[in-house]
């Protein structure tokens, strides 16, 4: 898990990337390609004749367990990774966080059939390293070696799940003008993804009962019902501290899960009688449901754990046996727990959500959006979700140039969010979380940059 976990570090921070949504650019008229991970329908009637992508980046980190500590913490954990350092806790009992996220696009197309319809092909690689519902004298006590209770602490935390995946897609996108008469227009649009799951760990906590003491390590855990299973660990060959060879081990070994998922939209455009042809529409409204599907892993490529009873551990304890899955068994078992192996098949969940959009054309080269990110993925199973996000973006477009001001309120962090996106013919970069960057008091950071050829009508 810590190989997997520090893999998805390392692209984060190699990269120099939020997840896939880029607001601060993908809203603009001039970057289908973007605004096809928005809703797939706006990429019917595009400004642009072809696209072809070259490469993108994108991701970072967010959470509710506290402020990023980004120079003294972030950067730590991707040199050894370790994440003890990474936030400065606040007093919030339930931690959820994505730590980090990750999305790189590859080579990729988008070409306009004729006046009314459009197709896509793209590739992408995706990670998302995610805790949901975890308490937190439990995440501290697992994050953090040094860590010890200022007092006595019970907790009896439920369903709490963490998942970090790791898995390419490669996708087929079509879209169309169903009417237009002048003033109202309807697109539709739909993306089908091929997903290649390429490495998963998950636990899945459906009860326990700690009892934690003030100023020790050491801390009871009772009523035990935890589930870990992965296509990275088997029972004997631990995962080794070489990164890139345990890497090279998981792609030749070829336990990989397969899926299908996908993306559908409509967008409906108003423009007045009166405008001029070069005005387009004055008010733009959509709605798209992404991302549904899942990563089915077989028995003979997955591994479960199931662990039940009682016992006295430590969250060292427990990471320091984190090999494979006899090294973990026996050392629950010598405290007093019961651990039973597996060969059964897994399913990886989606991060599905629906998407709104609003775009009002104010004036010139003008305009302001709205998008309403709303999760519908569950988070008492194995996957990955995305949290409730409102986003306003007032911007500036022309062919040349883009330029977009997202401002965000998030319900993981319960706080505000400011970035910046700027885009010039096909060479965009941006962050929608940039105030970490500036500001102690903030949870997440993000960026984004990438680089394709359009070909404008």
């Amino acid at each position: 898990m810590k190989a997997l976990y520090t893999i998805l570090l390392l692209l984060t921070v190699a990269t120099s990337a939020e997840a896939q949504h880029n607001l601060g650019i993908s809203t603009s008229n001039w970057t289908s390609l973007n605004s096809l991970y928005l809703n797939p329908a706006n990429i019917a009637d595009t400004r642009e004749e072809r696209v072809v992508n070259l490469l993108s980046f994108s991701g970072g980190v967010d959470n509710n367990v506290g402020p990023l500590n980004v120079a003294e913490g972030l950067v730590v954990a991707v040199g050894n990774g370790k994440a003890n350092n990474m936030f400065n806790y606040s007093n919030n009992s339930k931690v959820s966080m994505l730590a980090p996220y990750v999305n790189i696009t590859g080579p990729g197309v988008m070409q306009r059939i004729d006046s009314v319809s459009s197709f896509a092909i793209t590739t992408r690689l995706r990670g998302m390293n995610q805790f949901s519902n975890f308490d937190q004298t439990l995440f501290h006590s697992f994050n953090d070696p040094n860590f010890r209770p200022s007092e006595d602490i019970l907790a009896t935390p439920t369903n709490f799940v963490y998942t970090v995946h790791l898995w390419a897609e490669i996708g087929f996108s079509y879209a169309r003008v169903l009417f237009d008469n002048g003033q109202h227009k309807l697109k539709a649009g739909a993306s089908v993804r091929y997903l290649w799951g390429i490495a998963y760990v998950g636990v899945n906590g459906r009860s326990m009962d700690v009892d934690f003491k003030k100023g020790d390590n050491l801390f009871f855990a009772g009523n035990t019902d935890i589930e870990y299973s992965s296509n990275v660990l088997n029972t004997e060959v631990s995962q080794g501290q070489n990164i890139s060879q345990r890497f090279s081990e998981l792609m030749m070994k070829g336990n990989f899960g397969r899926g299908v998922g996908g993306d559908m939209g409509l967008v409906y455009e108003y423009r007045s009688l009166d405008s001029k042809p070069k005005d387009g529409y004055k008010a733009r409204f959509s709605v798209a449901l992404c991302d549904l599907g899942m990563v089915g892993y077989s028995a003979k490529a997955n591994t479960n754990e199931i662990f039940s009873g009682s016992g006295n551990v430590t969250g060292v304890g427990i990471l320091d046996n984190v090999k494979n899955f006899e090294s973990i068994k026996k050392y629950v078992e010598n405290r007093g727990f019961t651990a039973e192996i597996r060969q059964k098949s897994a399913r990886v969940y989606m991060p599905t959500r629906v998407m709104l959009g609003g775009d009002y054309h104010i004036q010139d080269d003008y305009y302001c959006n709205v998008t309403l990110l709303m999760n519908t993925a569950s988070r008492s199973r194995l996957g990955n979700s995305y949290y409730n996000q409102l986003t306003v973006t007032p911007r500036y477009e022309t062919k040349d140039v883009s330029m977009g001001l997202p401002l965000t309120y998030s319900t993981l962090s319960s706080r505000f969010k400011v970035g910046l996106g700027i885009l010039t013919r096909g060479f965009f970069i941006g962050s929608d979380d940039l105030l970490s960057a500036f500001v102690k008091s903030e949870y997440g950071i993000n960026l984004y940059a990438g680089l394709n050829v359009p070909i404008y009508r």
